[in-house]
């Protein structure tokens, strides 16, 4: 068995297992979660992504906002820090 039917044999049995047991499915439930979580953003903020003269790349926010702070390409909220990078493939 490789490991692609191995990983569909223990989903299908969570999959069973929880309907027995009257649960919704795993992958319901996170969806349901991420729309929740989605539904308490008060406000959106587009972003803007540019390439400058040297290729960097720069984040334009359509608003300055006093709880956001966006520097080139980091974006600071709160107690996190986003960095983006340009991935070419």
């Amino acid at each position: 068995m490789n490991d692609a039917e191995f990983d569909r044999l223990v989903e299908s049995y969570i999959d069973k297992e929880a309907t027995g047991y009257g649960e919704m499915p795993a992958e319901f439930f996170l969806d349901l979660l991420a729309e929740r979580e989605l539904d308490k953003a008060g406000e959106t903020i587009i972003l803007s992504i540019e390439l400058d003269d040297s290729g960097n790349l720069v984040i334009i926010p359509d608003r300055e906002m006093s709880d956001l702070l966006v520097r080139g390409n980091e974006i600071v909220t709160g107690n996190r820090r986003f960095v983006l990078h340009f991935r070419r493939e």
